[in-house]
């Protein structure tokens, strides 16, 4: 029945997309060029990450460097792709010993996007699956608020490979509409894993409150064809340095949680040299589901955390952090810090016009 129910929506939200893909054309026969007058060139962006974190006594040295290539075909066509290199070195017997690991590969995404309209974009390749936000928008270290990963993070996200369509909509002028429609298909070659399934992302965002709020849902059509469900909310008020964000996530087979983060900036403090300074808290929690285990990047148990921190912007590409969190479960409670600094490059790949 819920398999039924999630099918009929889907449909529903397909045939609203192909609607407006519609009117579209209608509105422009001719889809506008994706620049003006001066001539695109190919940007190699991304960042590194230097976050030694230390979890219940265990220290582990994350260093992370994942390069971003942007690169124009023509008029409406844009292709970009984001690796990650992640070495997490931990001790050899715990906490004592020299250092070892392995460095981490990946291939987060490879994409061509073709941009239709100002309302519709079409995305073939692999993509990061857009449930929630935290994924698509706020993953990489050098834009996170914390820099430990939600709890929540691993029910819904990854990387697909398949077709995605979005954009969004002017309901008037206070009121846009957002939406992203995916399939992605099965793959177990290695870099390139995916789950089978469908997923829809909807959302509301009021410019001038600067205030989104918004849905997600996915259908596993593999394995137990699980269904997962999202919320998520941004704020960031104009005359106030603040970003509140916040997710919920939901699976029966999975579990279920939500996250709640604030981020301050002291703009108007004295002396100015405080300026620079971002005080952060977020607390989350999780629950595990009907089949404990069956996501093995999820807690194994009921989890709550409360972590606090400082971000320290020295310029527009260097940031320094700390913070510290302290974890409950059944268990048993743990500390969890974190210090290092992360770096945002971009480098223009031609001679800019």
């Amino acid at each position: 029945m819920r398999s039924l129910v999630f099918k009929a929506g889907l449909v529903v939200v397909v045939c609203l997309v192909a609607f407006t893909v519609c009117m579209a054309q209608q509105d422009t026969a001719v889809s506008p060029p994706v620049y003006g007058d001066g001539k695109p060139v190919p940007i190699l962006s991304g960042g590194v990450a230097f976050v030694p974190t230390s979890d219940g006594g265990k220290p582990t040295l994350v260093s992370i460097i994942s390069p971003v290539l942007l690169a124009p075909l023509g008029n409406n066509f844009v292709f970009e792709s984001r690796a990650a290199f992640e070495a997490d070195f931990q001790r050899r017997n715990g906490s004592s010993g020299d250092f070892t690991g392995a460095v981490h590969k990946s291939l987060e995404y490879a994409e061509v996007d073709y941009i239709g309209n100002r309302y519709v974009t079409i995305t073939a390749g692999r993509f990061l699956a857009p449930f929630n936000i935290f994924n698509e928008r706020l993953y990489p270290n050098w834009i996170r608020n914390t820099q430990t990963d939600p709890l929540i993070f691993p029910i819904g996200t990854g990387s697909d490979n398949g077709v995605m369509l979005r954009g969004g909509v002017a309901v008037d002028k206070d009121v846009t509409f957002n939406y992203a429609v995916y399939f992605s298909a099965l793959s177990t070659i290695d870099h390139f894993e995916s789950e089978r399934h469908a997923g829809v992302r909807m959302g509301i965002f009021l410019p001038r409150e600067r205030f989104e709020i918004g849905m997600s849902a996915q259908h596993q059509l593999q394995d137990d064809r699980q269904n997962r469900y999202g919320f998520h909310l941004q704020w960031q008020p104009l005359r106030i340095a603040l970003d509140l964000r916040a997710e919920g996530a939901y699976s029966r087979e999975e579990g279920n949680g939500l996250w709640i983060e604030g981020a301050y900036r002291l703009r108007n403090a004295r002396p100015s040299l405080l300026r620079r300074t971002q005080m952060v808290a977020r607390t989350q929690v999780f629950h595990t589901g009907a089949v404990p285990g069956l996501n093995g990047a999820l807690s194994g148990a009921d989890t709550k955390r409360t972590e606090f921190g400082v971000n320290y912007y020295l310029n527009d590409g260097w940031k320094a952090l700390v913070s510290y969190g302290r974890t409950f479960t059944h268990v048993g409670d743990s500390n969890i810090w974190t210090v290092g600094m992360t770096y945002r490059f971009v480098i223009p790949l031609g001679p800019m016009q």
